[in-house]
Order: C-alpha cells, then sequence, then structure tokens
C-alpha cells in the first residue's frame, strides 16, 4: 500500500509575482538582519502592495528610517510618499 505525502502548498504574495516568497518569507527577511533585502523587500511592497496589504508588513516607522534608502520605482511616487510622511507627521 502506497503512503500519501501531504503537500503544503505555498501561496505566495503577488506583489512578487516574479520570486516564489510565501508572507511568512516576506515577514522573515524583514526581521532578519540583511538591511539590503529588507530595503529590498520594504520598496516592493510600498510601490507594488495594496493599500491594506503595506501596513499587514510594514509601520510608518520603517517607511520614516527607510525612506531614502528605498529604491523608488520613479521620482512622483517617492515625493507622493514624501509628503504623506510629511502631513502625517503633523497629526
Amino acid at each position: 500500500m502506497e503512503t500519501q505525502t501531504e503537500t503544503t502548498e505555498r501561496k505566495s504574495v503577488y506583489f512578487f509575482w516574479d520570486y516564489d516568497l510565501t508572507e511568512e518569507d516576506v515577514r522573515a527577511i524583514l526581521r532578519g538582519e540583511n538591511e539590503v533585502e529588507k530595503i529590498w523587500v520594504m520598496s516592493r511592497i510600498l510601490q507594488s502592495a495594496l493599500w491594506n496589504d503595506i501596513w499587514k508588513f510594514l509601520t510608518l516607522k520603517d517607511v520614516r528610517n527607510n525612506f531614502e534608502k528605498i529604491q523608488w520605482r520613479t521620482p512622483f511616487l517617492k515625493e507622493l510618499w514624501a509628503h504623506a510622511l510629511e502631513v502625517w507627521s503633523h497629526v
């Protein structure tokens, strides 16, 4: 009689469409020590994730502390986030 091996399906996050990363993979990178990987993940989240999903992974402090390191896809996105951070700092 054959034994069935249970396979665990990995569900990749949509904002890493070109990599096989799960939510846990993303969280592990963000908790890790590799700053280059952290900035890469933050950059992708800020520019490709839906609004509510951004805040599942990042905090406002994360964005503020790493703002100048983020690899912004366009100057417009950088300006938009800079404006948001300034507005939020006055609230």
